[in-house]
């Protein structure tokens, strides 16, 4: 298993993806109303997020139509068919923002302040997601096998319910859980994802 801590200052998000998780689709850009508010949310952001992923790589067991199975998991579905079937290792991923952003996004909001609540609530989720692409590159320069795309838990029909074996398996080393119930993550700015690797 192996662990990683990230500056969140590392983290280059273009403002044009933010913008747009915002809802200011097609204008690449935070309108100059919102910009004062956006800047000083996004330096709260990079002051409060912990940056942190585990992975750990498991070798393939059996790979066939019935699913990928690795470490007593049997991954089903069409998408991890797709990208996992002719893999020989399966990276897990595990990655989180902390509890910070998650506890600064309520106290925003129940103080009132819901324009900065809403801002970094959508930074945390962009910061987060950058986070994994950021880490998936660096097992990309690791690896010397060819990687599959990264696949999460909650698309297409790859099950949520995935999530809490990423929780049980990983989730001490960054303090992640998760809810048995709905299968979201505590704290919530956290992804899962497998990456798949072929000679």
């Amino acid at each position: 298993m192996e662990k990683f801590e990230i500056q969140p200052q590392k983290i280059k998000i273009p403002e044009r993806v933010i913008a747009a998780r915002m809802g200011f689709r097609g204008i690449g850009r935070i309108p100059q109303e919102f910009k004062k508010v956006y800047d000083d949310v996004y330096s709260l952001a990079m002051k409060i997020a912990k940056p942190q992923a585990v992975v750990e790589d498991h070798v393939v067991l059996s790979s066939n139509e019935e699913g990928v199975e690795i470490d007593e998991l049997k991954i089903k579905g069409k998408l991890a068919l797709s990208q996992l079937s002719k893999s020989v290792k399966i990276s897990a991923l595990l990655v989180t923002l902390g509890k910070a952003i998650d506890e600064e996004v309520s106290y925003l909001h129940e103080s009132g302040e819901e324009l900065a609540s809403f801002m970094l609530d959508s930074i945390g989720s962009e910061l987060v997601e950058y986070t994994a692409r950021f880490v998936d590159g660096i097992l990309r320069e690791k690896r010397k096998l060819k990687g599959s795309a990264r696949i999460s838990p909650g698309y297409v029909d790859l099950p949520l319910s995935l999530n809490l074996w990423f929780a049980k398996k990983m989730g001490k080393e960054i303090s992640v859980v998760c809810d048995e119930e709905s299968f979201i993550f505590i704290p919530r700015k956290t992804i899962s994802a497998f990456i798949g690797w072929s000679n």
